[in-house]
């Protein structure tokens, strides 16, 4: 059975090697980059500054990367900041009385689109001006274009400042990002700028916006103007979201958003935006053409923050005008022919080894699902892309209305489908209502083992995450999974190799022959899932009858080790089972305390084991303690559960211990409760 789909989206490659060789290349001809021309001594400034930049950015990641549990602001010298920051004022002072003709070319661009982030006050004011005389030749300039992008972005961190981060999301999104646009951000953030510059920074966000607001007929389209465009709503509604997440749009954007405060005028000029919009007569073919989908998808993603009822109506809007179109004749029959060629791909994809029949002999012919009619929204990428964002924010209303009129009827097919079936995943993810979630989970069951086949995994474990968030057909999801694994029926040999098949997601006829250590990553999702169902005790039977030394190998991965977290914190697993676990993995602790993720394993069977099952981890660590420490996650490990007293005296070393484990800890800051009238003045009263 085939567990991954080769026409999967690909991880997009780091170009900056390859400009840099191809710029130097260009260069010995007399091309000194594209747009406006610069000569030779500038083109060698500029490029020096873009190496000496990269050398330090990588040395930034790199120390993020050693440096994970600090603070950001803890270690702002030791990333070379202020370095940065002399650079980037040099630099900028070279281009005095040049800014918009350099601007306008590739090199010089990309070094002051990278350093526009560290220069002082006086230089970036500077740029508003020049800038802010001449904006509509550079919003559609495809360099200038980015340095303006860029400036719009700083300019909003500046305005905000840091007192307006609102932290609950600054956390998750500040993990998202890479290291070097972190440190940007926090230093705009938190630099002591004067309050005047923070002023003339929330002036320009404001200027800059009401300009692409004015002048919306040019910009729509412009492939330039339309990313500012859509940089300037997300401000507006106080949205930073990382480049990274920014250039992939739809539902990253959603995933990675940051939220800052900003002044309650700046979300009715960004309502504005849509307002104008949906009056516009080609406003219904919005969703079929690249840059107005991803504005479409913009302002669905500022209006979750800024108004929710207008959300209903222009996600409604979209979806009656726009989504529900009918498919033009012609293009459906080029989608046809599409659709048939990645079928049959598929089909010639099947995994090396396995048992299955092909279709074509006869046996997945009943699995196969009639071709529904699709409306147009399904056979454009870009209107995908935009039903993914509506899906990720759209209200249990909205949510329901969109499964009703595009997704009812037609689940299982579209999950069979290359462009469509992170559709199907989105929808799972967020579909709020039980009963719409039953209908989707009766389409999807009977196609479990044809989505496997297919490489679409993903699927499946999206359908698995959605029983337990909403608590319901999660036997019946188990015994599709089993009959999908072969692995159901009276045979208990085979219902014992339930957990196999699972984490690998092959089936029986597969597993049985296959002995490495490869662990599917849907896979250990679905395991994680399962865990945590209200009724998880087929699994953990599985997970307890097989010997330790799958256990190990499995838990030793960077995929499986996370199924050992679902066990050890799942409501539903009692404690005997979590006892029998950490005891069948005796004799195995070293080797896993020795590895990356098997020390995270070590950690969570130490947390949950009574005293007497810590004493014996303990006494095996310590029996190995030369190939513990010849280990850097070993050394960790001999470290943090104090070794060196457990040597001198094990009943010291455990009465240490659980002082030393809970000062770790962070303590949690219990609030007062207020304390009523009559309590407040009892002494008075009394």
């Amino acid at each position: 059975m085939q567990t991954e789909d080769k026409a999967k989206r690909k991880r997009p490659k780091r170009k900056g090697n390859r400009f840099m060789r191809n710029a130097k290349g260009f260069a010995k001809q007399g091309i000194f980059g594209r747009g406006t021309h610069i000569d030779d001594e500038q083109f060698s400034y500029f490029i020096n500054i873009l190496d000496a930049m990269k050398a330090g950015f990588e040395e930034v990641e790199e120390r993020g990367e050693r440096n994970q549990q600090i603070h950001i602001l803890k270690h702002l010298f030791s990333l070379s900041i202020f370095p940065t920051v002399n650079m980037a004022n040099n630099v900028f002072e070279q281009t005095n009385d040049q800014e918009i003709h350099l601007s306008s070319n590739q090199i010089v661009s990309k070094a002051l689109e990278s350093l526009i982030g560290f220069v002082d006050d006086v230089q970036l004011e500077r740029y508003f001006t020049k800038f802010g005389d001449n904006l509509r030749p550079l919003c559609s300039d495809r360099f200038a274009s980015h340095v303006l992008q860029k400036m719009l972005e700083i300019a909003f961190l500046r305005g905000v400042g840091k007192k307006a981060v609102d932290q609950e999301q600054g956390d998750a999104a500040k993990r998202a990002k890479p290291d070097a646009a972190q440190v940007e951000e926090e230093y705009n953030l938190e630099a002591d700028f004067s309050e005047d510059h923070r002023e003339k920074c929330r002036q320009f966000v404001l200027r800059i916006s009401k300009f692409m607001l004015n002048n919306l007929e040019d910009f729509v389209w412009d492939t330039c103007a339309s990313h500012i465009m859509r940089t300037a709503i997300l401000s507006l509604v106080g949205m930073h979201v990382p480049k990274i997440a920014f250039e992939k749009g739809g539902a990253e954007m959603a995933k990675h958003r940051k939220l800052y405060e900003v002044p309650d005028d700046w979300h009715e000029v960004m309502k504005e935006f849509p307002q104008r919009l949906e009056m516009w007569p080609q406003f219904t073919d919005f969703p079929y053409q690249e840059h107005s989908s991803a504005l479409l998808g913009v302002i669905c993603l500022a209006l979750s923050v800024a108004d929710k009822s207008m959300l209903k109506h222009f996600g409604k809007k979209i979806l009656t005008i726009s989504l529900l179109k009918p498919n033009d004749a012609g293009e459906e029959e080029k989608e046809g022919d599409k659709d048939a060629k990645i079928e049959i791909k598929d089909d010639d994809d099947v995994e090396e080894g396995s048992t299955q029949a092909k279709p074509e002999d006869g046996e997945d012919q009943k699995e196969k699902v009639d071709a529904p009619i699709l409306p147009k929204v399904f056979h454009h990428q870009s209107s995908v892309i935009l039903l993914e964002t509506i899906l990720s924010v759209a209200g249990a209303k909205l949510l329901t209305q969109l499964y009703a009129m595009l997704f009812c009827g037609r689940v299982a097919y579209l999950a069979q489908q290359h462009e469509t079936n992170f559709s199907i995943q989105r929808l799972l993810q967020h579909i709020k209502e039980t009963s719409d979630f039953e209908a989707v989970f009766t389409e999807l069951q009977p196609q479990i083992e044809g989505l496997l086949k297919m490489g679409y995994s993903g699927v499946v474990s999206a359908l698995s995450a959605a029983c337990l968030r909403l608590g319901t057909k999660q036997a019946q999801m188990i015994a599709a999974l089993q009959s999908a694994l072969h692995v159901s029926g009276g045979d208990k040999d085979k219902s014992k190799l339930f957990f196999n098949c699972l984490v690998k997601l092959k089936p029986f006829e597969v597993v049985g022959s296959d002995e490495s250590g490869f662990v599917h990553l849907h896979g250990s999702l679905i395991a994680q899932h399962i865990l945590q169902f209200n009724k998880p005790i087929f699994l953990v039977n599985c997970i307890l009858d097989l010997p330790a030394t799958q256990l190990s190998q499995v838990f030793n991965t960077p995929n499986g080790s996370h199924i050992v977290d679902a066990f050890m914190q799942s409501k539903f697993i009692g404690e005997k089972s979590r006892e029998r676990l950490i005891r069948q993995l005796e004799g195995f602790y070293v080797d896993l305390a020795i590895t990356r993720h098997g020390s995270r394993v070590l950690e969570q069977c130490f947390k949950a084991a009574q005293e007497a099952q810590k004493l014996r981890i303990a006494k095996e660590l310590f029996s190995k303690a030369n190939m513990l420490k010849g280990s850097p996650y070993g050394r960790l490990i001999y470290t943090k559960y104090r070794m060196d007293t457990y040597k001198l005296s094990p009943s010291q070393w455990q009465e240490s211990l659980s002082k030393h484990l809970d000062a770790e800890q962070p303590k949690e800051v219990k609030r007062k409760t207020a304390k009523t009238a009559a309590e407040a003045f009892k002494d008075i009263l009394s």
